[in-house]
């Protein structure tokens, strides 16, 4: 309950809180990344596409099966050749500061630790549609990763560039609902 109330307000801070331009200067557009259900290019039309296998070649998208902390996506960020600061805000809440994405400022990642992986999800589900269209995170195992808000095209490249996607499910949200951008990292 604690981590349902911390992630729910810090899920808040998200619209405030970093930068908002999270373009990475000199990566490719998003329609690079993607590909339709039938493996023809596409731009960012949620719902209607995947990730290129090319994506996250190399890594391996098997589920974590055990419970995480935030050192864990810490250290799958550095793996990627990105540098990172944590302030832990309590038990349960990491911040996570990605130095070097190629942004104009550091992207700030708010790690909610919870008990199990269905309330990481339900967690990262519930917060992407508070903030509205835009919003986007991942969730591994117990872990609901919510990054700051900007355009789907910006979140795709980003997740795509330091391949968060392979990491964790992708999720953003759109009007009225959340899409996952399959391709990457799956967890039942």
């Amino acid at each position: 309950m604690l981590a349902r109330a911390v992630f729910a307000l810090s899920s808040i801070a998200a619209c405030g809180c970093g930068s908002s331009d999270l373009a990475i200067a000199g990566a490719p557009a998003a329609s690079q990344y993607l590909q339709t259900f039938e493996g023809e290019p596409s731009g960012v039309d949620l719902g209607e596409v995947r990730l290129k296998p090319e994506v996250c070649r190399g890594i391996d998208l098997a589920p974590a099966g055990r419970p995480l902390d935030a050192d864990d996506f810490v250290a799958f960020a550095k793996s990627q050749g990105v540098e990172t600061r944590t302030v832990r805000a309590r038990h349960d809440l990491v911040f996570v500061d990605v130095l070097n994405a190629g942004t104009k400022a550091p992207v700030r990642f708010r790690v909610a630790i919870l008990g199990s992986p269905g309330a990481a999800g339900n967690e990262l589900h519930t917060a992407l549609l508070q903030q509205g269209r835009g919003t986007w995170g991942l969730q591994r195992s117990n872990l609901a990763v919510l990054a700051p808000m900007t355009s789907p095209e910006d979140a795709v490249v980003m997740a795509s560039k330091l391949r968060l996607a392979c990491w964790g499910v992708f999720m953003i949200a759109g009007h009225d609902d959340t899409f996952v951008i399959p391709g990457g990292y799956t967890e039942l």
